[in-house]
């Protein structure tokens, strides 16, 4: 970093960095004083089920007023202190940025823009293209600016909690749309995908997505042959409690095994297998009981045959279930 004469003035001035602090503050306060985001706020953790929760979503996204106001806020704070940064989270990757508008574990509302140009030198770049990706989630996307950009629709058997990968059949295209100013288009990224083929000029949209009613997976096809090539879990909390069980396991805490078999009975099966081979890695005969039991009653078809196989290969004399 660069430090000219303005940044050093500022990082030399202790009220300076203040005053900066406290305008961020005035700014968040002022978002999500709102109305339309306060009511958002408060009808969020009420929804039950992804129709109702995109339906909260739709009625934010056709709101222009709000999302004016909190531009010019963040713009017209930028504008009085150039050190001031908008109290929205950015996210970004080669073609695309965001800034996050929303952000509650079961609804994240984003506005985005997709750099036209970045998109056709990754495109013409030679290099592997990117994997066709279902989400696992339903989001619904307004396109303020369509770019003239050609979508390809792609669908694929649903990852639902009877998900296995011996089992995916490859992805196939269902069809290809071109995108208008204003369009809204909803997603269910438990069985479909959609890739930006081309576009005339940069997307400007709005997007919105909700964790209620999702697959426990996300899936990547690869975009030449249309195979499963990678499944990950869309689960955070599950993803963060599989860490700590890791953690708690490298430091050798047998007294917390019961936390272990409590997470044998966790919703996904990808979570219930992680928590048996930590379990195992902890405390092996004190898994053996439950690893039997998975092998025999699991629901889900790899997972009883990954705990018969290892039962086969580790424990031989025990490799019977009970029935």
């Amino acid at each position: 970093m660069i430090i000219d004469h303005a940044l050093a003035v500022w990082l030399g001035s202790e009220s300076a960095r203040a005053s900066t602090q406290a305008a961020m503050g005035v700014l968040a306060a002022d978002i999500a004083a709102m109305p339309a985001i306060a009511a958002l706020g408060g009808a969020v953790p009420g929804a039950r089920d992804a129709d109702s929760m995109l339906a909260l979503a739709r009625t934010f996204l056709e709101d222009d007023e709000t999302l004016g106001q909190v531009v010019a806020a963040a713009v017209a704070t930028a504008a009085a202190d150039p050190m001031c940064r908008p109290p929205l989270r950015a996210s970004r990757n080669d073609v695309q940025d965001g800034l996050l508008l929303f952000s509650h574990p079961l609804l994240t509302l984003q506005l985005a823009v997709m750099n036209a140009d970045a998109l056709a030198i990754k495109r013409g770049s030679g290099g592997d293209p990117a994997p066709i990706s279902f989400t696992g989630q339903r989001s619904l996307f307004r396109f303020l600016k369509g770019g003239r950009a050609v979508l390809s629709i792609w669908e694929a058997r649903p990852s639902d909690d009877g998900f296995s990968v011996s089992d995916a059949a490859p992805c196939r295209l269902r069809g290809r749309r071109r995108l208008e100013d204003g369009d809204m288009i909803e997603f269910d990224g438990r069985r479909e995908a959609f890739v930006v083929d081309s576009a005339e000029s940069d997307l400007v949209y709005l997007f919105a997505s909700t964790t209620l009613d999702s697959s426990p997976v996300a899936t990547d096809y690869d975009c030449r042959s249309l195979e499963l090539i990678a499944a990950s879990s869309t689960d955070d909390v599950s993803s963060r409690v599989q860490m700590m069980l890791a953690l708690l396991r490298a430091l050798g805490r047998r007294d917390a095994a019961a936390l272990f078999a409590e997470r044998l009975r966790a919703r996904h099966f990808h979570a219930r297998w992680q928590a048996m081979r930590e379990l195992l890695a902890l405390d092996a005969e004190l898994a053996l009981p439950h690893l039997r039991r998975m092998a025999g009653c699991d629901p889900h078809p790899e997972v009883r045959a990954a705990a018969a196989e290892t039962l086969a290969v580790f424990f031989p004399e025990a490799h019977r279930c009970p029935a």
